[in-house]
């Protein structure tokens, strides 16, 4: 299907999906780049409701090798309108699949890890998501959060968006309140996050802060995890600070 115009209708709503607002409306979301979507082809063809590509010559090339599920429409767009949603400027496919409402946190800590996160950051989300996917753990998203199925969080966490249990969590301020649950805080204040015992716990929590403010505030100092670090470096990227604690705690039951 050729589209030319950009006061098509569902031209209108794949521009939407650049902001989370639009994507909770709409419950779709934009996946860029050719080796992201052939990963979502391979695993969850399911989720795929379409493909965008460039009008003209370019687009037999550009939907070479890519396994479409049978009968998935494609939409064709002329160069100005496909450059509006190509944020990248990649030039490849876009895929347009579902963007499922998340599922409400239950209040407990699932068996192994667990990872609540606030960042408002897309490409900070995107990768502790991917990280959380390697290491196993489930991901809870704070209320603070950044949605997931944004394109820059999509670009870095991947297919690990659908891989792993993900789910709605309150306030990072409300989190705080389930002080009878093994959460703990990610601050320079705290316990060396090297040494504690994560063997002890056969489900625990972890939380980082959201990106400049932290969390002091609301946590005790006795349910904090430090990394140590020299003198040079103020603090760490959030992301790489959550992925650096999630491997401690995998190193801590060996």
């Amino acid at each position: 299907m050729e589209i030319s115009s950009a006061q098509n209708p569902r031209y209108k709503t794949w521009q939407r999906l650049l902001d989370a607002r639009g994507i909770k409306k709409h419950g779709q979301m934009l996946i860029a780049g050719r080796k992201i979507i052939n990963e979502v082809l391979e695993q969850f063809p399911q989720r795929v409701e379409g493909v965008i590509l460039r009008s003209g010559p370019s687009n037999e090339e550009d939907a070479a090798g890519l396994a479409l599920p049978q009968d998935c429409p494609v939409y064709l767009l002329p160069h100005d309108l496909f450059a509006a949603l190509d944020i990248y400027g990649i030039k490849g496919p876009i895929l347009l699949a579902e963007a499922p409402a998340l599922p409400e946190w239950h209040g407990s800590l699932s068996a192994g890890l667990t990872v609540f996160l606030p960042f408002q950051s897309p490409i900070n989300l995107g990768t502790t998501i991917r990280s959380a996917a390697a290491f196993g753990a489930t991901v809870v998203l704070l209320r603070e959060a950044a949605s997931p199925y944004l394109p820059k969080s999509l670009r870095a966490s991947g297919p690990a968006v659908f891989q792993i249990p993900l789910f709605q969590g309150p306030s990072l301020e409300d989190l705080a309140k389930n002080i009878h649950l093994s959460i703990f805080a990610l601050s320079p204040k705290g316990e060396n996050i090297f040494s504690f015992p994560f063997s002890r716990f056969k489900e625990i929590g972890l939380v980082a802060g959201m990106e400049g403010p932290g969390l002091d505030v609301y946590w005790a100092e006795k349910k904090r995890l430090s990394i140590p670090m020299t003198s040079q470096v103020e603090s760490l990227n959030a992301s790489v600070a959550m992925g650096i604690a999630m491997a401690c705690r995998i190193a801590g039951e060996r």
